[in-house]
């Protein structure tokens, strides 16, 4: 979208022409986000842009003035000139049909394995008792978790049983582990964790990306295996994300401390870094970014995609395990960068709506109920 395309827009919503899409489209960009330093804009382009605050008295507008000095103007221009978008939540909807394969969000699904090998397919209707193990209930709860409960009679050889949850491509799943620890998979993600802790310490194995409300008990530390290294709670909350297919692992602290360990080193995180850590073996140690910025960390547990400067293959990456799409790539990948957000709960062709905006070309085919999208230059 460039400049002249915002004024028009501007002037339908004066004009009281604008659908009801497109009002929330306009509000939401002035009431929610914050502006960004960008190249001149002439004094009349100004005015347009500003004349949208009187239009909007039913909203908290944030004020554009002390903004003009440096005559900025809202992120969402900055498509025309530095490669930017914004993503939002109420994304003025384009018409679907165009596409031939409208690809639905992921939903709460996921496989339980069972220490005995039995598999259980997950599904968000599910509510009731899964399955009883060495005296520990399982049990799917009525807020979508599965729950392990200990009984008075609970074998003692119940920590040598492990479980493992996995999601699939295009679903997410919760549990509460038997010591109250509360755990959130994202897609394409697994947790191996025994059915109950009895011993000196409480360890999981993790692949892909999860967040943890982990309860802290200082007599039996809680260690998270993760890729190749160790994350241990020092009484917290953080995220973990370490997807084989991304270049860094990166756990980010929401809040407490976690002891991480790497290759022969050891860090502590404190509430607000992250430590980014190479996701293969190298000689590389830990990197600690300071005020981390947690809500893009943890987005996707509250529903939504959240990128900053993202390339264009991190957002492919997002979707194509959320969608559960292939995504390829021919010719030059083009060199576009996304900021902004917008609900997990979209179809993709949303999604693509977006992408269209930026120039990004790209072809779907879907064979066998896999969907691939290419991008081509």
């Amino acid at each position: 979208m460039n400049i002249e395309d915002f004024k028009k827009l501007l002037h339908r919503y004066n004009a009281g022409k604008c659908t009801e899409a497109e009002k929330t489209l306009l509000e939401s960009w002035y009431s929610e986000f914050e502006f960004q330093k960008l190249p001149e804009l002439t004094n009349d382009q100004l005015a347009e842009i500003l004349s949208i605050q009187t239009a909007l008295p039913q909203r908290k507008i944030k004020s554009l003035i002390p903004w003009i000095s440096s005559a900025a103007a809202v992120l969402l221009l900055c498509l025309s000139v530095g490669g930017y978008f914004l993503w939002h939540k109420h994304y003025l909807p384009q018409a679907a049909e165009k596409y031939t394969y409208n690809v639905p969000p992921g939903s709460d699904k996921a496989i339980l394995t069972l220490a005995n090998g039995k598999k259980m397919v997950l599904s968000a209707n599910q509510v009731g008792k899964l399955a009883e193990q060495g005296g520990v209930a399982v049990d799917r709860t009525a807020d979508g978790k599965v729950l392990y409960t200990a009984s008075e009679k609970q074998d003692p050889t119940v920590a040598m049983l492990y479980n493992t949850l996995s999601t699939p491509r295009g679903g997410q799943y919760s549990l509460v582990l038997a010591d109250g620890t509360k755990v959130w998979l994202n897609a394409a993600s697994s947790i191996k964790y025994p059915v109950a802790f009895n011993g000196d310490e409480r360890k999981v194995e993790i692949t892909g990306e999860a967040y943890f409300e982990v309860v802290h008990n200082a007599a039996k530390p809680f260690r998270i295996v993760a890729g190749n290294q160790v994350i241990e709670d020092l009484g917290t909350q953080f995220n973990v994300n370490s997807y084989v297919d991304e270049p860094l692992t990166k756990v980010t602290l929401i809040a407490g401390s976690v002891k991480i360990s790497g290759n022969k080193e050891n860090i502590i995180l404190k509430p607000g870094q992250q430590s980014q850590f190479p996701s293969q073996p190298t000689s590389q140690g830990f990197r600690i970014t300071d005020n981390a910025d947690v809500a893009e960390a943890v987005a996707w547990k509250n529903g939504l995609f959240k990128f900053h400067k993202a390339s264009l293959q991190t957002v492919m990456r997002q979707l194509s395990r959320w969608y559960n799409v292939n995504v390829n790539y021919e010719g030059k990948i083009p060199d576009v960068e996304f900021s902004g957000e917008i609900t997990r709960n979209v179809n993709m062709s949303e999604v693509l709506d977006i992408l269209s905006y930026l120039k990004v070309h790209f072809k779907m085919k879907q064979n066998n109920q896999d969907t691939t999208i290419t991008v081509t230059e």
